[in-house]
């Protein structure tokens, strides 16, 4: 098999070279914007994107347009897990207060993915989840149209849920496991989401703001595999749920995967 050492498939964006300075950068409807780093951004109808100017480290503002369920993502891709652990990892925060009625957001992995026309993944309406998409998805999501508004680690595949459990091992139910995390503005998240090459899943938070020691916190597990030969993009995105626009503050973007030699 190939001896080259480029054997690791990286996409990192710390989002301090681009957008180059405070204007407003649109994001062309039906298109997409490169991000630089092995990230693109798209959507379903325009919408902007800025350098946020008050916060140091490298940080960028993604508002979408205003028509209900109007959407942006920023994704890399594409990842296999039958050639080594896939790993994606972000941090972010939705900064408007009003965030948790009317808009929806995910992170993760997932093998449908339109470039103009993409989906949440999974979403939650009252206590029903529904996973969107013919492919395989893993990761986290939050839906201001369920009965409650958290963060919640789930996974699917052809339009149906996969079997899950918690940290303590309990097993997880279809509307996706409490990663005990409020949708509260203007506050940083980070989550972590692992692909492994029997194509179970495991997906974790960070949350240094709960006044609790920063460290990963391990949330839910797939106990069902997801066709590990599959191709997985990596996605963060937000969808609104009003005709009100919203903003999605990203701080970085992080995916790993591993280079399939055989391929011809």
């Amino acid at each position: 098999m190939a001896g080259s050492g480029f054997g690791r498939v990286v996409a990192w964006n710390d989002f301090t070279a681009f957008p180059p300075g405070t204007a407003a950068v649109n994001v062309p409807l039906a298109g997409s914007v490169s991000l630089g780093g092995g990230w693109g951004l798209h959507g379903v109808n325009e919408g902007t994107l800025v350098a946020t100017v008050d916060e140091p480290g490298g940080v960028i503002a993604v508002t979408t347009d205003t028509a209900d369920d109007d959407n942006n993502f920023i994704s890399s891709g594409l990842f296999s897990p039958a050639t080594g652990t896939a790993v994606c990892e972000f941090r972010f925060k939705i900064t408007d207060s009003v965030a948790s009625t009317r808009a929806a957001a995910w992170c993760g992995f997932t093998e449908t993915l339109a470039y103009d026309t993409p989906v949440m993944p999974f979403e939650t309406n009252a206590t029903t989840t529904t996973y969107r998409g013919s492919g395989g998805m893993v990761g986290f999501g939050f839906d201001s149209d369920a009965t409650s508004i958290r963060w919640r680690f789930g996974a699917g595949d052809g339009g149906a849920a996969i079997a899950t459990k918690d940290e303590n091992g309990v097993a997880g139910t279809a509307i996706g496991i409490d990663a005990e995390a409020t949708i509260t503005a203007d506050r940083y998240w980070l989550f972590r989401v692992e692909l492994y090459p029997n194509g179970l899943a495991a997906g974790s938070i960070l949350d240094a703001a709960s006044g609790s020691k920063p460290d990963w916190r391990l949330v839910g597990e797939t106990t069902a595999a997801l066709t590990a030969t599959d191709n997985f993009h990596a996605t963060l995105g937000i969808e609104n749920r009003s005709g009100a626009n919203e903003v999605l503050e990203v701080d970085y973007a992080y995916a790993q995967g591993y280079r399939d030699w055989s391929a011809d």
